[in-house]
């Protein structure tokens, strides 16, 4: 039996209504099916469906497996046709720590593109976006900066949604490179777009805009995002997602001086969290832990939680300036609490370590 179109889009209908368990027995009744009867485009679009909602469920290492199986499973299909199956993969790559395995697979969709008669430009510039996040997470900032200076040459002939996607990259390596006011200027730009066109993702924008303003320092301007961010959540927000959002809350809290709001949000961060799929996040969420406690004078949960957030954040590819700032946060704490030979080595890691 041939896989039914409306099938599929039934079973795309229940992930966006966050209705997974239903969506789940769709989709592997229908890999069954196209195991049964050979088709193998079938088997790679259910076994891509069910990677999405693994992923949603934030079970990311399940997703990249799901996902490496429907690029198997369909051949390596078409990147014009298939573009969500490779960003999604290129994205677990990374995120599981092989940024190499990311570069390799979005370099050979760039090269099957251009080689086309007609290449769209605007999907050429999509996985040029997307190539420049697995070049930073590997450490490779001249190519990703390269590579993002190319698509900003030829932004203005882009639709608003790949140029939103642009100034999203932009504000991200900005971020992760310690240029924090070029941050703020590409993610104000990033939310001008937003605002104008759809359909668009405002939480996740205005949830990027927050976390360069609290770089910044600029904390009631964060606040604001940051509601903004929590009321355009999609309902339900996946496990990953809330964690993301918390740990912002967390970090938000902890600037304006609310101790107990930012411990309370920094532990939930870290119960979603947990799987450590994204380690980064995990360190930011343990890094916020440490500085309560840093602040209210419990040095030994302080010293625990460091350790905690700096482990993660080495984990983390592609994020040396927050590694370097849980670096010298340690390093201060260690100071004032006498162990000056450990504090002058965090401090010297904090300074090898900038981008």
């Amino acid at each position: 039996m041939k896989l039914e179109g409306s099938t599929l889009t039934d079973a795309s209908l229940l992930i966006g209504l966050g209705r997974f368990d239903e969506a789940e027995l769709v989709l592997i009744e229908l890999l069954d099916a196209a195991d049964a009867d050979g088709d193998a485009a079938a088997a790679s679009h259910a076994l891509e469906g069910l990677g999405t909602i693994a992923t949603r469920r934030g079970q990311e290492t399940r997703a990249l497996e799901l996902f490496e199986q429907a690029i198997a499973r369909g051949g390596h299909p078409d990147p014009a046709e298939r573009d969500g199956l490779y960003w999604n993969t290129a994205r677990l790559r990374s995120y599981t720590g092989d940024a190499e395995g990311a570069i390799a697979l979005l370099e050979e969709c760039l090269r099957r593109l251009s080689a086309r008669p007609q290449p769209d430009q605007a999907l050429l510039a999509h996985f040029a976006i997307t190539l420049n996040y697995a070049y930073a997470d590997a450490g490779e900032y001249g190519k990703a900066r390269t590579i993002l200076a190319d698509v900003l040459q030829r932004s203005e002939d882009l639709d608003l949604q790949v140029q939103r996607r642009l100034y999203t990259a932009l504000c991200r390596i900005n971020i992760n490179t310690g240029r924090p006011d070029l941050a703020v200027e590409y993610a104000e730009k990033m939310l001008e777009i937003a605002l104008v066109s759809a359909p668009v993702s405002l939480h996740d924008v205005y949830l990027m805009a927050a976390h360069t303003r609290l770089d910044t320092g600029d904390t009631e301007i964060a606040g604001r995002y940051l509601e903004q961010a929590r009321a355009h959540a999609p309902q339900p927000l996946g496990t990953v997602d809330e964690g993301f959002l918390l740990v912002e809350e967390a970090r938000y809290s902890l600037q304006h001086g609310d101790h107990e709001p930012a411990l309370a949000r920094a532990r939930l961060a870290i119960d979603l969290l947990g799987d450590q799929s994204v380690p980064g996040q995990l360190g930011l969420a343990y890094l916020v832990l440490a500085r309560v406690y840093d602040d209210t004078g419990r040095d030994d949960q302080a010293d625990r939680a460091y350790l905690m957030a700096i482990d993660g954040l080495e984990r983390q590819a592609g994020w040396p300036t927050d590694l370097a700032k849980a670096y010298r946060r340690y390093g201060k704490f260690l100071r004032r609490v006498g162990r000056s030979e450990d504090a002058m080595r965090m401090l010297e890691l904090a300074s090898d370590t900038g981008a």
